[in-house]
């Protein structure tokens, strides 16, 4: 019995050490880490806008819905969603620039995890094209932008709807 008690105390001392450790360690990386992810964000949103510095950049909304993770002001040019959607398998996460009339400036997609081939192509060049000053509110983008591939991009498209959507209701 008394042995069980004097390794009960042994584990429990153990633990908070290498719980205090661990928090320890947390803290020290934490701004580290928020920094680097800070400027990989910005690095990504200055593909859409290279003119312009990165103090321009200016998170309007967070969490806004399950698509939309991110709004970002952008002064004198409009605004910058940072929207993640479910696709085949893993979805894709993506940039959509949106001026005040909710015309699409330009789309870059950050990941994409779904079947390469068909489902990738939401990362290609013809489809970034072919957004670029679509009327997001209107029809001239329908989920059927990539033949065969209405899965990945049937999504994509509907977040640039949504996002549109919470820009003419929301954002002025």
């Amino acid at each position: 019995m008394k042995k069980i008690l004097h390794l009960t105390v042994f584990l429990a001392l153990i633990a908070a050490l290498a719980g205090g450790a661990l928090g320890f360690a947390n803290s020290m990386t934490a701004p580290v880490i928020a920094e680097n992810e800070l400027k990989a964000e910005r690095d990504t949103l200055k593909v859409i806008y290279d003119d312009v510095p990165d103090s321009a950049f200016v998170v309007e909304k967070e969490n806004v819905s399950k698509t939309i993770q991110k709004v970002f002001k952008v002064e004198g040019k409009g605004y910058i969603f940072k929207m993640k959607v479910t696709g085949y398998k893993d979805g894709t996460s993506f940039l959509v620039a949106l001026d005040k009339d909710g015309k699409v400036v330009d789309y870059v997609a950050i990941s994409n995890g779904d079947t390469q081939g068909l489902g990738s192509k939401v990362t290609e060049k013809p489809f970034r094209e072919k957004l670029q000053g679509a009327d997001a509110l209107g029809s001239e983008i329908d989920e059927d932008t990539i033949t065969g591939a209405t899965v990945s991009s049937k999504p994509v498209i509907e977040g640039i709807k949504e996002a549109a959507k919470y820009q003419a209701d929301h954002l002025k």
